[in-house]
């Protein structure tokens, strides 16, 4: 080679470098997206790097077994930038207010088939990789003997199509409503389960509380994410289905510390907490819990929520388990500054740039 090639060679080296591969999560991260946030946070916003699935959110069974869709729901521009990323989108069936209609969709073989052949058609229409099931929730023999006869089917239903369609569902932190479900048998039906370890505490229990507190703490019976996830397995349930849930919200209580009763409590998203002025309030940490606290110095408010250390204590927590990753209830609740703040952290937990 010539002085003048290698010198030409050299400067190509130098000004066209090869970019490096861009490195996605190493572990399952799916996040809901819910549908009624989209005018403040649409899909521009969403950080799809960080993710592995997004789980839409929610349309949801009626008694006779159709599929209810509400108004604004379809967004396909969501659903193009994902598959764009290489990131998969789930249609999240069910949800909070919207679960009235599970027991009797599920209860006949008729309204079961009816549901199913609308849920896997709509999929197929709009370019849904799988189905999220979260019915909040299962509450007696009946239902639950019910629920098995319509997982079965669905996850038949789903896995027949080409290629096949995932399926997975969101079940409660507690082993008072996971007593209704049937563990032992659905396990392998579902891809994955998302486990909701947050709102261990809330307007409904009758003391103050931590939202989602990582370990038991002070004696508080109410649960954590170590003993959800210790339930969960002895329910035969392999560690490499499990997704450990983080809750990008916390909960707020009018009194001064953990154990009280209270008469208010409030969710609030991570992005207002962050917000709240510093000569108001006091920021801490729960060594035996492992998350942070909000309290007013008067002793009139406490606020429970995750931020950047405890969610990385999460994710680790997650690696060390061998779970199979996280859901992230939602995605809107984080964006601050521009940037998803908690979604970074854990996207770069699992390996993500």
């Amino acid at each position: 080679m010539t002085a003048a090639l290698a010198f030409m060679a050299a400067a190509v080296c130098r000004i066209s470098p090869v970019p490096p591969s861009p490195a996605t999560p190493n572990k399952v991260v799916m996040g809901y997206y819910a549908s009624w946030t989209r005018a403040g946070f649409d899909h521009t916003k969403v950080a799809y790097g960080y993710l592995t699935h997004i789980a839409h959110a929610f349309a949801w069974p009626d008694a006779t077994g159709n599929l209810v869709v509400p108004p604004r729901f379809l967004y396909p521009e969501l659903n193009a930038a994902a598959h764009a990323n290489g990131v998969k989108m789930i249609l999240s069936l069910g949800g909070w207010d919207n679960c009235a209609g599970f027991p009797g969709m599920s209860s006949t073989a008729e309204t079961r088939a009816r549901f199913i052949a609308q849920v896997v058609d709509f999929c197929e229409a709009n370019g849904y990789d799988g189905v999220d099931v979260d019915w909040e929730f299962v509450s007696s023999a009946e239902e639950k003997a019910n629920y098995v006869l319509f997982i079965e089917s669905l996850g038949a239903a789903l896995k027949a199509r080409t290629p096949p369609l995932l399926l997975t569902m969101a079940v409660p932190a507690n082993n008072y409503w996971g007593r209704w479900i049937d563990f032992e048998r659905l396990a392998d039906d579902f891809d994955f389960i998302g486990l909701m370890t947050y709102d261990y505490h809330g307007a409904w229990s009758n003391h103050s509380g931590h939202n989602s507190p990582l370990h038991a703490w002070g004696g508080d019976a109410c649960g954590s994410v170590d003993e959800t996830f210790a339930y969960i397995r002895g329910r035969q349930v392999p560690p490499g289905k499990l997704l450990v849930g983080l809750p990008f919200f916390g909960s707020s209580f009018d009194c001064g510390g953990w154990g009280q009763s209270f008469t208010k409590s409030e969710h609030l998203s991570y992005r207002e907490i962050m917000g709240l002025p510093a000569a108001e309030w006091a920021l801490d940490w729960d060594g035996k819990a492992q998350v942070p606290v909000m309290r007013r110095p008067d002793g009139t408010k406490i606020i429970s929520f995750d931020d950047m250390r405890s969610v990385s204590l999460k994710c680790q927590y997650v690696k060390d388990n061998q779970a199979a990753g996280v859901i992230i209830w939602e995605l809107s609740q984080d964006y601050r500054l521009g940037k998803p703040e908690l979604l970074e952290v854990v996207g770069k937990a699992f390996g993500a740039r």
